[in-house]
């Protein structure tokens, strides 16, 4: 099935919700090297998010042209950057990648040397380390202008802080810079949906920022696809 597909059965229901989250994570599973990255990730706490998200990524990635260019604000210990890599890989596109990051225990992370833990991802996967990350606060000035001199994106991934000013700046900046078709994914943000009991649905500000942008003139620009757990994809019109 290709995304439209997703999205034309959608439902705020708990069954939903439940069935995308294990077809999805089944569907990882039987995928030899989308099960070694996110066997990688989880095993190493290289990442946070679900393994169904990994699906998720590959959909979207099969919507790309045959050259994309992806950002991605809060980049961790690069999981998604090195997904995004491998997909493109699989798929025989090319794709310029961006990050936006203080590679730093900001946002309550552990300390670690991040910058090596993205290039070690990288090379655990034979995957080039032809990224480029914008070394800083997404809030900053300096770092959006660097961002937008790279712009348009065909997809931009938002899950970098979590307080309710981080997420209100990088939802007033950044999905400018998406091309039109192109995909916005904002993690931890799903608090207002059914979810079966058990399911982290996010983050309350993140989810409240999100949705007072879903009001705004920006915010209107862009259509609700589907959502994976607590990920939310729109597209741009």
């Amino acid at each position: 099935m290709k995304l439209d597909s997703y999205a034309n059965i959608w439902g705020d229901i708990p069954e939903y919700h439940n069935a995308i989250h294990e077809s999805f994570s089944e569907l990882v599973n039987e995928h030899e090297e989308l099960r070694a990255h996110r066997d990688f990730v989880e095993s190493n706490a290289f990442g946070f998010g679900e393994r169904s998200f990994g699906w998720l990524f590959k959909l979207i990635v099969d919507e790309m042209p045959k050259e994309f260019s992806f950002l991605e604000i809060g980049v961790f210990r690069g999981s998604s950057l090195s997904l995004i890599k491998l997909l493109a890989n699989i798929s025989d596109r090319k794709v310029k990648r961006y990050g936006v990051s203080p590679m730093d225990n900001s946002d309550g992370h552990w300390d670690s040397d991040y910058f090596h833990d993205v290039s070690r991802i990288h090379y655990s996967f034979d995957l080039e380390p032809d990224y480029t990350i914008y070394h800083g606060s997404s809030t900053e000035e300096r770092i959006i202008k660097k961002s937008l001199n790279t712009a348009p994106y065909n997809i931009l991934y938002i899950d970098g802080g979590h307080t309710r000013e981080v997420v209100d700046s990088d939802l007033l900046y950044y999905p400018q810079m998406i091309k039109s078709g192109g995909y916005l994914m904002i993690d931890d943000c799903c608090n207002d949906m059914k979810m079966p009991f058990g399911f982290f649905q996010g983050i309350q500000p993140v989810t409240d920022a999100v949705l007072e942008w879903e009001k705004t003139e920006i915010g209107k620009d862009f259509e609700f696809v589907f959502n994976v757990v607590h990920l939310k994809v729109y597209k741009r019109k």
